[in-house]
């Protein structure tokens, strides 16, 4: 699940026709697959991440995948774009646009509609961000942890895995009673850099959806409100938006990443993300089959689209003064495709401290700086399992860690409590809510294809530091 773009896309065999494309790039192969993601990565590792092309090319691009090594890029700051080309490939673009990020171009939208979009759009305000307290108001509670353990748990991150200089953890932060108690970054990061969360961004689609809901403007067990489905006799108008949030909608779609997949038509040739996925047609009855989907993501994030006033500039207000301001994380955004809808099954980006802050958002049950942002039922529905699934792995959007210890119901990460829930990311991003140890874990990287991760050991020893009078049993066990 955290990985997105599994190896089989790299073999390099087949023909990848991209339904939706513009001509030039519709008959495609797995080098096109190359070029677009290559383009899309790229324009905000060096537009909204602020990192050099140089280091974007080298530790993004081509370490991302095989298919990837032969890519070139060409970077025009005045046209703010990021061209993307190889051997035998389609050259693509993205479009950078400041206060919402980049768009990878498909020739269906022409330049000047698209900074229409986003003409009225500023910066946000900029926020101090000097302490470890990520709770403002709440007092410090004295953390009990084994100091020299969690010092060495978060260095195990980086020392294992950031071999020949090659930023694998890009950044780790432990959160324990609202302080930050751990924090760390490779070389070429800091605690100021934007950070793409990858599939992780589907738990803040999740939170979007949460306010709409508290607001009244849906509801969890009405049909969802999907123009596609409207039409006479559509079986897919009966499916709910908690079967979306759920992962159990029915619809068809081929999550695989392999040339021609839903997947990567979706991502890398639709103009508009949340169409393509809402066009899928039904395979299974709603809520009776669990299916992981970034589709189901993308059709979410066209529902709030549509909600906060059908534009990049009214969906773009909505996000940062519903959630994003009142969260603290002023460094978010949700980069949107041509139509304007932000991707929120893949394109998150936010500093690692605001990745904390969004997992406080959900540990401290919805509230923020004193005040209940999502009411605290939402944050209980996301993390309950669904029932559609055979392992009480997913809730809304949120990944949970219950189960057994072995078997069928074999918990995700065996060395972490079993109320943890998470936002998982391609690239092994991890955004862990620990209730039990009142913690968030946030690992953000960029592991490639055929590298090992051990997101349970690391985790797993980060959060055993972190249990009441861990310092005091290392003690008692310890050799004297």
């Amino acid at each position: 699940m955290t990985r997105l773009i599994p190896s089989i896309v790299l073999a390099g065999a087949g023909i990848l026709t991209w339904a939706g494309a513009t001509a030039a790039q519709a008959a495609g192969n797995p080098a096109d697959v190359g070029t677009a993601v290559a383009a899309q990565i790229a324009c905000a590792g060096i537009f909204v991440s602020g990192r050099t092309e140089a280091d974007v090319l080298r530790d993004d691009v081509h370490a991302l995948a095989p298919f990837a090594r032969a890519v070139t890029l060409s970077v025009d700051r005045k046209r703010r774009t990021v061209a993307a080309a190889a051997p035998g490939a389609t050259t693509r673009t993205a479009l950078y646009r400041p206060v919402v990020g980049c768009t990878l171009l498909t020739g269906k939208t022409s330049v000047a509609a698209l900074d229409g979009q986003v003409a009225r759009l500023r910066p946000a305000r900029a926020r101090a961000d000097n302490g470890v307290r990520l709770t403002p108001g709440a007092p410090i509670r004295p953390a009990a942890i084994d100091r020299a353990a969690l010092d060495a748990a978060v260095a195990r991150a980086f020392d294992e895995q950031n071999k020949d200089g090659y930023p694998d953890t890009r950044a780790m932060l432990v959160v324990q009673h609202g302080a930050i108690v751990a924090e760390r970054y490779a070389p070429g990061f800091d605690r100021d850099t934007r950070l793409l969360g990858w599939s992780a961004t589907k738990s803040i689609t999740a939170a979007l959806i949460g306010l709409l809901v508290d607001d009244g403007v849906l509801q969890l067990d009405a049909p969802a409100p999907v123009p596609e489905w409207q039409g006479a006799g559509d079986p897919r108008a009966a499916i709910t938006l908690r079967q979306l949030l759920n992962m159990a909608s029915g619809l068809t779609f081929n999550e695989s990443y392999e040339p021609g997949s839903d997947s990567l038509q979706m991502l890398f040739a639709a103009s508009d993300m949340a169409a393509y996925a809402a066009s899928r047609p039904l395979q299974h009855a709603p809520g009776t089959t669990w299916s992981y989907s970034s589709g189901t993501s993308n059709i979410l994030s066209g529902i709030v689209f549509r909600a906060t006033g059908g534009t990049l500039e009214a969906v773009t207000r909505f996000a940062r003064t519903r959630l994003f301001e009142p969260a603290g994380m002023r460094s978010a955004l949700i980069e949107p495709d041509e139509a304007g809808v932000p991707v929120g099954s893949s394109y998150g980006y936010a500093t690692a401290r605001d990745w904390a802050r969004f997992g406080q958002l959900f540990l401290d049950r919805g509230r923020a700086d004193g005040k209940q942002i999502l009411s605290s039922g939402w944050v209980d529905f996301v993390r309950a399992p669904t029932t559609a699934a055979p392992r009480p792995l997913y809730g809304g959007q949120f990944w949970l860690n219950r189960g057994d210890d072995s078997g069928a119901r074999k918990r995700m990460f065996a060395d972490l409590p079993t109320d943890t829930f998470m936002a998982l990311g391609h690239n092994e991003q991890i955004v862990a809510v620990i209730p039990s140890l009142d913690a968030v874990v946030v690992r953000l990287g960029w592991t490639p294809e055929g590298v090992d991760f051990d997101s349970n050991g690391y985790i797993g020893a980060i959060a055993a530091a972190l249990e009441p009078g861990a310092a005091a049993k290392r003690a008692a066990v310890s050799p004297q």
